[in-house]
């Protein structure tokens, strides 16, 4: 029987150091692939402790987009925002959105403009579902597809209600008609300061705009839009993959590709995580196996 080599730098008996080295070696490559599959970019630097955010927690400045058959057979909103900077970041709050939405992105918005999207967690509360994230920073950017417009009909109409679970103190919000409608028409809240047609907005030629602004806003008020127009073909106003853009592009999936994806990115990483545990296991059988090779 050999004697065990003891590893000079940790001093644990049992590991020939070579063998413990390059183990050592092969943990900072395994750990770096876990942070790969993350999916998202995330503040790679040390946050100070995350809070829950305060009651009197307000928005200081929000856009809502309302885009019906946009890129897909559902409605495009975004949000986005920024909270009062009098409290300290990061903090966990919640949006509110229609029940049945589909995210597309949820983050936080660094100071130099960079997109850092968050883990959230979506729990259903009735009319809508209630979206919980960590802010590194005040801004934030939400987007999402609400449930399938019906098409069938030539005639179209939906409600869309805005609802914050935070003070808001100016929310400033873009109506988008889609193209190849007529007779389009929104009844905007009681409350709407303004309706007028914007041009010059859009990142595609051809579309209007109709922009509505409000202030002071409490926790809790909910803001309905009525919206019904025209349109005698099934399709959306643009194909993202072949729209002539200017401009910054807005990259939406569409209702039902957005939910397969999110079902394929949980299986993939589930076999990736699979994979990085087989390759421990292999790495140790094999280190065991040399190791009873050498005993007489």
């Amino acid at each position: 029987m050999i004697a065990q080599s003891t590893d000079p730098k940790s001093g644990v008996a049992g590991c020939p150091y070579r063998r413990c080295r390059r183990h050592r070696r092969a943990i900072p490559v395994v750990l770096s692939l876990v942070v790969s599959l993350g999916g998202c970019g995330e503040d790679q630097g040390r946050m100070p402790p995350v809070t829950d955010a305060p009651a009197d927690l307000s928005i200081g400045r929000m856009r809502v987009a309302i885009w019906p058959e946009y890129d897909d057979r559902s409605v495009l909103v975004i949000y986005d925002g920024k909270f009062e900077t009098g409290s300290r970041f990061p903090v966990r709050t919640s949006f509110l959105i229609p029940e049945g939405a589909v995210i597309n992105d949820a983050c936080s918005v660094s100071f130099e403009g960079q997109h850092f999207c968050q883990l959230y967690k979506s729990t259903n509360k009735g009319e809508f579902d209630e979206v919980r994230l960590v802010l590194p920073y005040p801004n934030f950017y939400l987007s999402f597809h609400t449930l399938p417009i019906d098409v069938e009909t030539e005639r179209r109409a939906f409600d869309y209600g805005i609802k914050t679970n935070h003070p808001v103190s100016s929310m400033e919000v873009d109506v988008q008609q889609p193209l190849r409608t007529t007779s389009f028409n929104i009844s905007p809240p009681s409350n709407a300061l303004s309706g007028r047609k914007r041009d010059g907005l859009s990142i595609v030629k051809g579309f209007n705009h109709y922009a509505y602004e409000f202030t002071d806003i409490s926790a809790g008020d909910q803001s309905i839009f009525g919206i019904e127009y025209v349109k005698d073909d099934p399709n959306p106003s643009v194909d993202i993959k072949y729209a002539s853009m200017e401009g910054a592009k807005v990259w939406g999936s569409p209702y039902g590709t957005q939910k397969q994806a999110r079902t394929y990115v949980y299986v993939l990483f589930g076999t990736a995580m699979l994979g990085i545990g087989a390759v421990f296991v292999s790495l140790i059988r094999r280190g065991k196996a040399k190791r009873l090779d050498k005993e007489p």
